[in-house]
């Protein structure tokens, strides 16, 4: 388990000890804040295939990256939104092989719901292929 920590610490008032404000643990791609204003530790786990793969992609080939998101405090982010970005690109590449795919038209006029089915999952498949190459391998 690797795990990323801020060089910004603060002190918790309840173990009078020093806490790390950012932590990013890479296995589960979990990112961790303390905020020291409250004095509360927040988890966020990330679930999609998009962001676990990125995460362990870039702590294997450039761990200097999230070292320095994590530093900045801006680990959060990044990755809520680089998730979002996955995600939307997916749906539009979908969107726009629905509209140009013949055989996708045609099973929507005959009204045959599994022909449907079966192009959207390989579009989609297809889609998440280009965005893991261009956006999550990177």
């Amino acid at each position: 388990m690797s795990i990323n920590k801020s060089s910004l610490v603060a002190e918790n008032p309840t173990t009078d000890k020093y806490i790390h404000l950012w932590k990013l643990d890479t296995e589960s791609a979990t990112v961790i804040h303390y905020d020291d204003t409250t004095g509360k530790t927040k988890s966020y786990t990330f679930h999609t295939d998009y962001i676990k793969y990125h995460v362990h992609y870039v702590a294997a080939k450039h761990p200097e990256r999230f070292q320095k998101l994590v530093d900045d405090g801006t680990i959060l982010d990044y990755l809520n939104d680089l998730e979002e970005r996955a995600v939307d690109a997916v749906e539009r590449q979908v969107e726009r092989w629905k509209q140009n795919d013949k055989e996708y038209q045609l099973a929507v006029m005959n009204g045959d719901t599994m022909k449907q089915l079966g192009l959207l999952n390989n579009m989609s498949y297809m889609a998440r292929e280009i965005i893991f190459d261009c956006m999550i391998y990177v």
